[in-house]
């Protein structure tokens, strides 16, 4: 009798073969709402940036602003407390006399504490000598009589300025302006009204969406007296200005 040896081969198996899923694309509503969503993403994204660079702009504006009132406070200690004053009506006589010059021995570093980084019309302005900041013309405009006489009520000199905590001291100017050395002051005695303000000031240097027609969304930086430098909404002035408060008025509470 034969003995039959194993040797392990088994006969093969029979696989089980499962027919995929069927498969499908998109329906149209599914790539609608994908679409939305990249939408919807994108556009959060892109507020994200905007408003990360509008704030970096922001705050390099606000080093200018704190520059500038170092240097008007160093002048000021070597002129008998005065500030220094603003061009007022510039002719051919005494070109180079705007208060941005005034300060150039007090003001280091390169021309760009002159200019705002949002100004259209910074490099213009440059060109022409001018600046992005304007001066508060009751701080620099000499109050004078049909003689030139000094008159009382002005406010040109640090230690006659009552609030110089609540003052402001230069401004962000309309960036409709014209460009020239003259343009470096204020007409703030003639802030009776918001067209008067927006006229002189960019209130809405600081967007991270679109201006409105009034200009009351937005914002812009202030230097004031004291030194310090703010940031400040535009509807915050708008109120201010349609109470009554003319805020850049030494003199004006609130």
């Amino acid at each position: 009798m034969q003995r039959r040896i194993n040797l392990g081969v088994h006969p093969p198996r029979q696989t089980c073969m499962i027919a995929p899923a069927d498969r499908h694309g998109f329906t149209l509503v599914e790539l609608l709402v994908v679409i939305a969503i990249i939408a919807v993403l994108t556009s959060v994204g892109l507020f994200g940036y905007r408003s990360a660079m509008n704030k970096a702009k922001q705050v390099e504006c606000m080093g200018n602003m704190r520059q500038i009132g170092i240097a008007v406070v160093s002048f000021a200690q070597d002129h008998n407390g005065s500030y220094p004053q603003a061009s007022h009506l510039l002719d051919a006589s005494n070109q180079g006399q705007s208060w941005i010059h005034t300060l150039a021995p007090y003001l280091s570093g390169s021309d760009d504490v002159k200019i705002c980084p949002v100004d259209p019309k910074g490099q213009q302005r440059l060109d022409a000598g001018g600046t992005s900041y304007i001066l508060n013309s009751f701080l620099t405009v000499e109050k004078t009589g049909p003689f030139g006489e000094p008159l009382p009520g002005s406010y040109t000199k640090m230690i006659q300025v009552p609030r110089p905590e609540k003052t402001p001291l230069a401004f962000v100017v309309n960036f409709e302006s014209g460009v020239g050395q003259n343009v470096d002051h204020t007409h703030s005695d003639s802030w009776t009204g918001w067209g008067s303000v927006v006229k002189d000031i960019q209130v809405d240097a600081f967007l991270t969406g679109s201006a409105n027609n009034n200009r009351t969304k937005g914002s812009s930086t202030y230097l004031f007296a004291d030194g310090h430098v703010e940031n400040l909404a535009a509807a915050t002035v708008h109120g201010w200005i349609t109470s009554g408060y003319n805020f850049a008025d030494p003199a004006a509470t609130r």
